[in-house]
């Protein structure tokens, strides 16, 4: 039974047969006592105000947080201040109520030995008739759990990729070099000595090799150490227009039209302008590489939600099903010369900004990269003051 059926009712209590009365009261407890039992045995706590008061509260509320146990089942009427004991807490749900977006908070609590994360959430719940606070309240701590476990194993999974392309990347130029380390040898059993001329051709083979080793290291030590990243809020149009100016020449010379097109007024970003321009330069460096007989490149940033996104398209070779989902992986690649760590970095480069990045691939049509940078949130304040 609904609140206008009820309203009906009212309208026509003088009128109404007590027996009709009766049925209509006991369907709304019954409808009442079934709606309770499911929010009392949910494991979900649920407080909600109104006007600084509660005005419901299930056990589960009192018990994921530190209450006051003398109000356990009866906390209707009371302030939060009555039955919250921790000051921390407390402070944070009095700043919700007015407040008139949603929001979320953890908070970690010591019980014995164990340490419990619960998540606060909190909505409004509003009508023609009332305007409620529901404080949301769920004990997260396994997600968390399953959570660690989990990236532990992607991390596990991750090293032994990059193990096995280690041992792959170096295996060639440790082969070459021992090859014409044994090429030298002969060389000199066969002359008895050599000159610098006579050795250059061994030394030149040995000296790029090593170089090659070097890169190698430097690469993966590049893609596995953690990033110094210096977020700093700054408009995002400075570092395309920096990033255009520096791979035009380059993209123009190998036959590829390249359009950039920002939108104006974005909110600033909090971003690190050489990492993120890192990030984008490694992108189009593979567009340029898939667009060996010439093509098209855009690049496009606008507002999309409380994001900006930033599209890298390109009209090359693509990218076949199979291999889309592996593209970030370390050291995987379908170049012959690529060490498969380009994307990798990208990955990593978006993921310190908070972001996320995606890819959209059809063989023999071209590539989409969408990076989504979060907006902060006193940028998005100031654009709903501003209406833009």
């Amino acid at each position: 039974m609904n609140g206008r059926l009820l309203r009906k009712a009212i309208e026509r209590l003088d009128s109404m047969p007590s027996d009709e009365l009766k049925n209509l009261v006991s369907q709304q407890i019954s409808r009442n006592d079934m709606l309770e039992a499911l929010i009392e045995n949910d494991k979900v706590g649920h407080c909600v105000l109104s006007q600084d008061l509660i005005v419901y509260a299930n056990v589960i509320f009192a018990t994921l947080l530190p209450t006051n146990r003398l109000y356990m089942g009866r906390s209707e009427g009371h302030r939060l201040d009555e039955i919250i004991t921790d000051d921390e807490v407390l402070s944070y749900l009095e700043s919700l109520q007015g407040e008139s977006g949603e929001a979320e908070k953890e908070f970690y609590f010591q019980q014995g030995s164990e340490v419990r994360i619960i998540l606060i959430q909190n909505r409004r719940i509003n009508s023609d008739d009332f305007d409620y606070l529901d404080l949301i309240v769920r004990d997260i701590t396994e997600d968390k759990r399953s959570q660690a476990r989990l990236r532990r194993s992607e991390s596990l999974a991750s090293m032994t990729t990059m193990a096995a392309g280690i041992a792959h990347e170096i295996k060639n130029p440790l082969a070459a070099m021992q090859i014409h380390i044994q090429l030298l040898k002969k060389a000199f059993s066969k002359k008895k000595s050599l000159t610098l001329d006579d050795a250059e051709r061994y030394l030149s083979v040995l000296e790029e090799e090593i170089e090659h080793l070097n890169s190698i290291a430097v690469d993966f030590l590049f893609a596995v150490r953690p990033m110094d990243v210096n977020l700093k809020k700054q408009r995002l149009e400075p570092v395309i227009r920096n990033l255009e100016d520096f791979v035009r020449p380059e993209l123009e010379e190998h036959g590829i039209r390249f359009s950039v097109t920002v939108e104006p007024f974005l909110p600033k970003l909090m971003i690190d302008d050489s990492f993120l321009r890192q990030a984008l330069l490694n992108i189009i460096k593979n567009a340029l590489n898939a667009m060996e007989n010439g093509g098209r490149l855009d690049l496009s940033a606008y507002a999309q939600g409380n994001n900006v996104v930033i599209c890298v398209r390109d009209t090359g070779c693509g990218i076949d099903q199979e291999h889309l989902a592996k593209i970030f992986e370390p050291y995987f690649t379908t170049k012959a010369n690529g060490t498969g760590l380009g994307l990798t970095v990208v990955y990593k480069i978006i993921k310190e900004h908070g972001g996320d990045i995606s890819v959209e691939s059809t063989v023999g049509q071209g590539t989409c990269f969408r990076i989504s940078l979060p907006v902060p949130d006193d940028e998005r304040t100031a654009l709903e003051e501003t209406g833009e």
